[in-house]
């Protein structure tokens, strides 16, 4: 049996658009020996001398450790070729022709771009083979004659035909050996090789959450990205323009990174940004100095911008900005406006763009955004959004036209911390996690005086008692207007030494951090308290309640009154 990936189930099989791909592959998984490696549906984004970004995709790639590797491209029903015209047609079962695209061209075309695929990674110059031998073919499952198909650019072993799928070991082995031939010079791929083609085009990798969660009856438990999600990851890998949707805790923010460094990884100058600060400085500490990747919230973009105007032609964008735009509000206009007239003096674009918390961007924002791709019709622009999380009330408005990718299962938090969040949600369904956890805790205090004494106590019972790590502990204000009324509660009560509180600060393992829930929005905290609620009206402030709630990985505690602890905590309960 074949190496296969991706591994179909029969079900899998049965929902793929061609069934002469599904027939091929179930005889390529069935009858291949085990030193075969069979990758299905093969995509790639390859880098042109031009630095403009190229598609690319085969429908098999073959691989021996021998023998080289073969580009397949699988064509059903008919075929027809019209000299005359030079277009290619299928042919159905009604005797209908349908225009196909030169299947012998498709798959010369991968044969070379997945070559240089291959030299494009520094691991295949250090550990890869030299010159290998590579080849292409055709394959028509449901024709039985290889004859009139025979042209001067494809010979008949290379036609792979319904025969041919009773004996597909010896087709392919035809194949590869035509490719070879008596060529000498060409080096056996070998098992490392092989290994090699596998990370590249068809990379596994597994994601714990941005934040470490250090509760122990949970350290087991780190999450994977779920099967939807890697699909997402894979279509991305040959699409241009795409927004991607989820709930809260369904992995956005961790896709967002990984595809960001997958572009930056293949030589791409790609820009990492959000409208958040506080979450752009920390996926910044995530990504560290990764080459070709600049991470900044839009706003540190814009002011950047500004500064590189003014250094390199002394132009004061913002001022001229101000002068276009009198009155106007600072961030959410003239900033823009300054970002954008920065390009007539900065010449430095990007090839990629991945947006996280896209519903966060005003609609101003998005033109200067494109202005800074480097080409504005082909360059790559990813934006993940969650219209559940929109707690700055910007317009939902993107560049782009197709429908969004829906993630649709949580795998941040535990059950019952999704229950609480979910009944403030609105949107396709979103499964939980199946981690079972705590109920909401509830700390109830008529006054603010005493649910800090509450909540401090606690805390200090989390590090002293339980050994709880600080830096797993956020406190998160709902009322951003009071904020420092509620963070003063805290910051005159002292910690068990060396831990100390950090207000809107840099977390750190001693720290157990105070901040609102508009700027933690897309981080995430082993535990939240989520506290000052009593000054707002909840049935209109439900959206931060979704996000507040949904920040907590393993344990919530709500601190507020009795009535709105119980209502909360009511509705959690209804919900589920």
């Amino acid at each position: 049996m074949g190496q296969m990936i991706p591994e179909l189930s029969e079900q899998e099989l049965d929902r793929l658009e061609s069934a002469a791909e599904a027939k091929l592959y179930r005889t390529l998984r069935d009858r291949l020996p085990e030193e075969y490696l069979v990758l299905f549906q093969v995509n790639w984004i390859l880098r042109r001398k031009d630095d403009q970004a190229r598609d690319g995709e085969a429908d098999f790639l073959i691989a021996h450790p021998e023998h080289g590797y073969i580009c397949v491209e699988v064509k059903g029903g008919g075929v027809c070729f019209d000299g005359d015209n030079g277009h290619w047609y299928s042919i159905d079962r009604h005797n209908i022709k349908h225009e196909i695209k030169n299947p012998i061209e498709q798959a010369l075309r991968a044969k070379y771009s997945i070559l240089a695929k291959l030299r494009e990674s520094p691991i295949w110059g250090r550990y890869g083979p030299g010159r290998i031998a590579c080849g292409h073919a055709v394959f028509f499952p449901d024709i039985n004659e290889a004859g009139p198909i025979v042209r001067a650019d494809l010979p008949g072993c290379l036609i792979g035909i319904e025969d041919d799928l009773r004996n597909i070991p010896e087709w392919i082995k035809s194949a590869l050996e035509y490719w070879s031939g008596d060529d000498d010079r060409a080096d056996p791929i070998g098992p490392q090789g092989i290994e090699i083609i596998k990370n590249t085009f068809a990379h596994s990798f597994e994601v714990s959450p941005l934040v470490s969660a250090r509760i122990r009856d949970q350290e087991e438990q780190h999450l994977k990205l779920t099967q939807d999600q890697l699909r997402v990851l894979d279509v991305l890998r040959s699409q241009r323009r795409v927004s991607i949707s989820g709930g809260a805790g369904t992995g956005k923010t961790v896709l967002a990174v990984e595809k960001a460094k997958r572009i930056a990884a293949e030589g791409f100058n790609t820009l990492l940004t959000c409208y958040n600060r506080q979450l752009a400085d920390h996926l910044s500490d995530v990504c560290g100095h990764f080459e070709n990747l600049d991470v900044m919230s839009f706003h540190q973009l814009c002011y950047l911008r500004v500064r590189m105007s003014e250094d390199q032609s002394g132009r004061d964008m913002l001022d001229e900005a101000k002068q276009t735009y009198p009155g106007m509000d600072l961030f959410d206009v003239q900033y823009p406006a300054a970002l954008t007239y920065s390009l007539d003096v900065v010449q430095r674009q990007y090839d990629a763009i991945v947006c996280d918390e896209g519903q966060d961007f005003r609609e101003e924002y998005w033109f200067s955004i494109e202005m800074l791709l480097a080409d504005y019709e082909t360059s790559p622009l990813y934006i993940f959004f969650d219209d559940n999380q929109n707690v700055y009330s910007r317009a939902r408005s993107f560049p782009i036209k197709n429908e969004p990718y829906l993630l649709v299962t949580n795998c941040r938090n535990t059950d019952q911390i999704h229950g609480a969040a979910y009944q403030y949600y609105e949107g396709e369904p979103v499964s939980p996690p199946g981690i079972a956890g705590e109920e909401i805790q509830l700390i109830e205090a008529a006054r603010r005086d005493a649910q800090a004494a509450r909540i401090h106590s606690k805390i200090v019972d989390l590090i002293a008692k339980e050994q709880v790590i600080a830096g797993d502990i956020a406190v998160l204000v709902a009322d951003g207007l009071r904020k420092q009324e509620y963070y003063d509660e805290l910051l005159e009560r002292p910690l068990p030494r060396p831990n100390q509180w950090s207000a809107e600060g840099v977390r750190r393992e001693e720290t157990v951090l105070l901040d609102t829930v508009k700027r933690f929005k897309g981080l995430e905290s082993a535990i939240v308290f989520l506290w000052g609620l009593d000054t707002l009206d909840l049935d209109r402030e439900q959206e931060l309640l979704y996000v507040g709630l949904s920040r907590a990985k393993s344990v919530v505690y709500v601190a507020s009154t009795s009535d709105v602890c119980w209502k909360v905590c009511d509705a959690a309960k209804q919900d589920a």
